[in-house]
Parts: structure tokens; sequence; C-alpha cells
């Protein structure tokens, strides 16, 4: 991919974009879709490309085991093999470069905790519906990534002063010949920042095929697709990339003037009941509310908890260590009362962002973060 073209012809793409935009494209199905290998437990969201939900009980853990991780893709790609891997670096750079599997294996290796969430997360909640894969709450997870600093990529490969944006590209496949590559940019200083990672391992094993491996690139903080799959080339480039998927899709109306859009970038500040599960039944007494709170570029502050339905609130206790671009979770001692109750749960972050009561329709159903509500019984 040159500045400005990707590897397949750029100036054919627009004919078929505005199909693809906002959410992949479902096969029509006769049946209900069959499970994933090693996916089994997911909820398939979409077969062709393949995107998997995670189940929402089954996402009360510091951290997803990768049978459990949700699986977003805008376009399926086929399997890297390890040994014919080749990352490409070139663009604004004085010393172009390709690097293999084994060459970013022998860099300096972090490892980090990190929380990646669908832009489309919750899209299902808005009224009336807006266009694109019907996600409830699954499409987020918390998983342990080793690999390299994009930043140690970069400079090996020395950016010159006109590079203002790194444009990765990943390995996936358009289902025709005139679909756009699924491409979006980053500013340098995102992209130099010392938590973006190109990532070869997932909690402990190489990075599977269907989350990206061998590797993937990781821009924490960030909404989910800016952490390309499959990544085979990284452009620096002296503007941000024009395609429609930075300049149509995963854009959300501003809120000074709804009638322009800006590129989304940060994940909200957002908090999820995880325990106990909506239309649960429990028992008088004492019992604990437990959940995970989130904020992108933001820290979580505090989370604060309703058992009335919004009428007064009660600060949480934030539990354990905070961790730069991870979850954390929150617990909530309850005397439980015998009646039907309703639990919220609002968070609040370092950049002065609460967790919204309402918030207006997205046209694509990106940044749902209303604060969640869950009714329970007690006898």
């Amino acid at each position: 991919m040159d500045n400005g073209v990707t590897r397949r012809a750029f100036v054919i793409h627009m004919g078929t974009a505005a199909a693809l935009l906002g959410g992949a494209v479902p096969v029509p199905a006769q049946t209900a879709p069959a499970p994933v290998p090693g996916k089994e437990k997911l909820i398939v969201r979409s077969p062709r490309p393949i995107n998997l939900e995670t189940p929402f009980g089954q996402l009360g853990a510091d951290i997803t085991p990768t049978e459990l991780f949700f699986v977003r893709n805008n376009y399926d790609g086929p399997e890297i093999d390890p040994a014919q891997y080749a990352l490409k670096v070139d663009g604004q750079v004085d010393n172009p470069l390709t690097l293999r599997l084994d060459d970013l294996k022998r860099m300096e290796q972090i490892t980090q905790t990190l929380t990646l969430e669908c832009a489309g997360n919750g899209r299902s909640f808005y009224s009336p519906k807006a266009p694109g894969l019907q996600w409830e709450n699954g499409a987020v997870g918390t998983a342990v990534w080793k690999g390299v600093r994009l930043a140690d990529i970069l400079r090996l490969a020395r950016p010159r002063p006109t590079a203002s944006h790194v444009v990765p590209d990943g390995n996936d496949t358009p289902p025709t010949p005139q679909a756009p590559d699924f491409i979006r940019s980053h500013p340098i200083w995102k992209a130099m920042e010392p938590h973006t990672m190109v990532a070869l391992e997932m909690n402990g094993r190489p990075v599977p095929h269907l989350h990206g491996g061998p590797a993937r690139l990781i821009v924490p903080g960030w909404i989910g697709s800016a952490s390309i799959k499959w990544l085979i080339q990284l452009t620096l480039a002296d503007k941000e990339w024009d395609g429609p998927f930075m300049q149509r899709s995963y854009r959300s109306p501003r809120a000074e003037d709804p009638k322009h859009t800006y590129s989304l970038q940060s994940l909200e500040c957002k908090s999820l009941i995880m325990s106990p599960l909506d239309g649960a039944k429990i028992t008088a007494g004492a019992q604990a509310i437990a959940g995970y709170a989130w904020a992108g570029e933001g820290s979580v502050t505090g989370v604060d908890i309703s058992v009335d339905g919004g009428k007064t609130w009660t600060a949480a206790a934030l539990m354990g260590p905070a961790m730069r671009y991870a979850w954390r979770r929150w617990e909530f001692p309850w005397p439980a009362a015998a009646g039907t109750h309703v639990i919220m749960a609002r968070a609040t972050d370092s950049l002065g962002r609460v967790q919204p009561g309402s918030k207006s329709r997205d046209p694509q159903g990106y940044r749902w973060n209303v604060i969640h509500a869950v009714r329970v019984d007690v006898a």
C-alpha cells in the first residue's frame, strides 16, 4: 500500500462501500448458524463474516477466557502461516523495512491487560433500531496481551517529520473485488503511545486466527475497529486515511452540530452489572452487587449504585489496582429486602464523563453507554 493507495484498487471501492458500512452484512440463512469450533458458547451474530457475541452471563471474570472472547470482523481473513508471516513498514519513513515473526519475537516484549470493545456494543438497545449487527452487551472482553510496542517498530523505520498518521492494513478479504480494504488510520501520537502494541500472544498463547493472529494491532482505549487484525502493513502518511471506513463509517454526530460527524476514537465511560443478572430471583439478606467499569482514554473514578430505580445513589467500592486501559471490578454490599428491585450502575471517569441516563439515537448505533439496569425479585 502506497500513501493513499491500498494493495487493492482503491479507486473502485465506492460503489459497494455504502452497503458495507456500519456493520457486517450477514449471509442469509434458512436455519440457525452452526457454532464456530472453539467458540461453541458464543452467540453467532453473523456467520460470514464471522461475528460472535459473548453471552452476558459469561462475562463475570477479570480476564475473559479466549474461548469466550467476542469476535468482530468486517471481513474474514485467510489464515497466515507463521513461518511465512511478514510485516511491511513503509511510506513516510527513511528506513522502509520488513519484519518476520521471529524478528518481532526478538524485540523487547511487553505484557498488558487490556479491554477491547466493539463501537457497536449495545446497538440493539437503541430505539428505533440502528442498522448493523444487533449486539447486546457482550461485544466486550479483557485479555492479557503480549507483544511489541508499536513505537519500537516505527522507530526502526525512522518516521520523517511529515509523518502524522499511521495507516495499518490487515490480511482480511473483502467479499468482492470492488469492495474497499478495511483500513482506519491513527494519529502518530497514539501510535507512539507506549501501550499501543502489536500483539503476538493472547492469554498466554499465540494470538488465534479468529482474534487476528499471528500478529494483531492493539490500540488500547479506542474502539475495537482501531485494533486491526492480521496485520501485514504499516504505512506512515502525512494525512488521515481518506477511505470509506474512516470517512463514512465509525463516525458519530457532533454534539454541538449533529449535521457534522467525527471519527470515533476513545471508548465511552461505561459500567455493567454482572451480578445479579437481569431477571434473577435471589434470597433476602446480605447480597453482593458486582460488575465492571471502563472508560477508554479516561480512568474510572467511581461507580454509583441505585437499588430503587435511580431515586438514590451510593458509591460502590472499586476493587484491585487501577490498570490503564483495562476494566475495573466494583462491588456493592446490599441488604436485600423482599420485593422487586431495579438495580442501576453509573460510572464516572477522570475526564469528567458520567454515564448517562438516556442518549440520543446514533445513526449507526455506536457509543451505547446508557446506565445499566437490572430487575431482580427478592424473596
